[in-house]
């Protein structure tokens, strides 16, 4: 594959875009472009022709690798972009007529003979990989991560989830997902095996752990509540699966419980950034259960402060801001200078994320500092209203927001998902909550849903719920 690049003029520096499924192939995209000095480009697949079309021309790409699949899309990015050639995995179509920068990736495997001696050096310091970040406060940035900083990542994993040769990885996270890549690299670096999963099924991925023998798996919490619903895994049927990685402050008890018990597997919760170079902290499953709002302790090689507004440390039990040094944390954001500096400044990555610090040393995320919600001089983490909701026996999910008040700033309002077979009403959503904390971050307009939309890594959508319409109904009389 190094050598299908190097014909097509991809030398150190480069950028190469995937856009696919999870499959063999974009594992072999990512080591021969690191190969050559090359940076990999992973696209997420669920954004917007005009969404790629950014990224591209942002991060410069020179080669992009695709399956067939979206072979429609991208002959409409190749044209919008500077992109030189393409090469397309798989069946679909193959290219249309006139236009030669089209290769099947087979036949160009088939067409060059590979040489030991093609490659490039490369620096400990080099980018690697250019992770975009969902661009939730405007257009995306892309995260250089450099090889040192995967380096990092696998054997914080590996130390910290006694990854080995005989793992066998159920890799169904996307690889555009820096949670995805990083555990894809971390069972590689070790010697372990990877089954690249395309989409989710929870009976595919049943099935795929009993046929493939699958040991470890990383999994969002919708992918892991379907699992463990499942009647045909668990449940003292034999397993080989040993370890389910989640989300920290996401699973409840329930859930962890019935990962340990059903599936036989040990659950670790986890919090990590695309700008950290993936993991930061990690929770055992008798830590959750112990305390189900912790996020465990930072792994090895992390420094973490918890800070105020001027970077100063905040004592034991009052929140902060979460900075974080150590060898996995991103160079920057590319040809971005002034957010690079002002995201690494002081020699810290500024994560965003409000933390306190418990007397024990374990750490508990209070929310994402851009979500606080100020609504008449008062300051309010909708983390915290969410916890509260979250306890009442009709509840099966909330997520919480800011919404414009002409009076107030900003008001309260919460989507709740009913249990099944519940129901609640807004006056006792609301009376439930004066009973646990302050009137004011009581919420002011609840709107019940089917569902709450969430993004690849499982994180609620806030911004997308903060649009939806507020209607006189939804108004907590």
């Amino acid at each position: 594959m190094a050598a299908v690049l190097a014909h097509r003029g991809f030398k150190k520096g480069d950028r190469l875009a995937v856009l696919m499924e999870n499959n063999h192939a974009y594992i072999e995209a990512l080591f021969a472009a690191a190969k050559l000095g090359g940076i990999t480009v992973p696209l997420n697949v669920r954004l917007s022709r005009d969404e790629l079309t950014y990224i591209l021309e942002d991060a410069g790409v020179k080669i992009l690798v695709s399956s067939g699949f979206f072979a429609e899309t991208v002959h409409e990015l190749a044209e919008s972009s500077e992109i030189q050639h393409v090469l397309l995995v798989g069946s679909g179509e193959g290219g249309r007529r006139g236009w030669a920068q089209v290769s099947r990736y087979e036949e160009a495997l088939e067409a060059v003979s590979g040489s030991a001696s093609i490659g490039a050096p490369v620096d400990a310091e080099d980018p690697a990989v250019i992770l975009y970040t969902s661009g939730t406060t405007g257009k995306p940035k892309g995260c250089m991560l450099a090889h040192r900083s995967w380096v990092a990542n696998n054997l914080n994993m590996a130390s910290e989830f006694g990854i080995t040769r005989n793992d066998i990885y159920g890799a169904v996270l996307p690889f555009f997902h820096v949670a995805g890549l990083g555990t894809l690299f971390a069972h590689l670096h070790r010697g372990g095996c990877v089954v690249p999963i395309p989409k989710w099924s929870a009976e595919l991925m049943a099935q795929e752990i009993e046929n493939r023998r699958i040991t470890t798996t990383f999994l969002v919490p919708p992918m892991l509540q379907q699992l463990i619903t499942l009647d045909q895994i668990g449940l003292g049927k034999p397993s080989t699966l040993r370890l389910v990685i989640g989300g920290a402050g996401f699973e409840p008890p329930s859930v962890v419980e019935a990962v340990e018990k059903k599936l036989g597997a040990a659950f670790y919760g986890i919090y990590g950034q695309t700008e950290a170079g993936n993991i930061v902290t990690s929770a055992s499953a008798e830590e959750i259960l112990k305390q189900p709002a912790t996020y465990g302790r930072e792994l090895m090689g992390f420094s973490v402060r918890i800070v105020d507004e001027d970077d100063r440390e905040v004592p034991a039990g009052e929140p902060g801001e979460l900075v974080v040094r150590g060898p996995s944390v991103m160079i920057g954001y590319w040809n971005r200078e002034e957010e690079t500096r002002e995201t690494l400044r002081n020699g810290w990555l500024h994560t965003g994320d409000v933390f306190v610090r418990h007397e024990d040393g374990s750490l508990e995320m209070v929310d994402r500092k851009k979500y606080l919600i100020k609504t008449g001089g008062e300051n309010v983490y909708p983390a915290e209203v969410e916890k509260v909701l979250s306890a009442h026996p009709c509840v099966a999910e909330v997520a919480v927001v800011g919404v414009p008040d002409r009076d107030w700033g900003e008001s309260i309002k919460a989507f709740v998902v009913l249990a099944k077979g519940k129901q609640v009403t807004r006056e006792e959503l609301r009376d439930w909550c004066y009973e646990r904390i302050a009137r004011y971050k009581a919420p002011k307009y609840i709107e019940f849903i089917e569902e709450i939309p969430r993004n690849h890594s499982g994180k609620p959508l806030k911004n997308e719920l903060r649009n939806r319409a507020i209607t006189v109904d939804q108004r907590v009389r």
